[in-house]
């Protein structure tokens, strides 16, 4: 499953498939223009079946989860503007969506992974 997830996951990057879901961010560098940050790292695309069974357990011995079967632990990021809509107006923009409600919780850090489930509940 984790070959195929890779190898999808480079055909959908090939096609464009991300292009509108991953906004370019440039990355300064100390010489030269930036390093654009476009497309997601993770997928490898001359990972192999071999190279997968080697890969040692990420959380504990004897585990399941690998770096090859897992999504990064950076994965993922997002950006929203929230206005009012007087301000939207004034901006002649048509809002795009509405919030209707929002829930906050935490757990214990060895909890992490269960930490929006009581948010999502509320």
């Amino acid at each position: 499953y984790a070959l195929e997830s890779h190898r999808r996951a480079i055909a959908a990057i090939k096609a464009g498939r991300f292009k509108d879901e991953i906004l370019p961010v440039p990355i300064p560098r100390r010489k030269g223009d930036p390093a654009m940050f476009d497309t997601d790292e993770t997928p490898r695309e001359d990972t192999s079946l071999e190279a997968l069974a080697k890969l040692k357990p990420a959380f504990k011995e004897g585990g399941t989860v690998t770096a090859g079967n897992a999504p990064g632990v950076n994965d993922g990021a997002a950006a929203l503007v929230v206005t009012s809509a007087e301000k939207a107006r004034a901006l002649d923009r048509k809002p795009m969506a509405g919030i209707v409600a929002q829930a906050v919780s935490g757990l214990e850090p060895s909890m992490v992974m269960m930490t929006p489930v009581p948010a999502v509940r509320k």
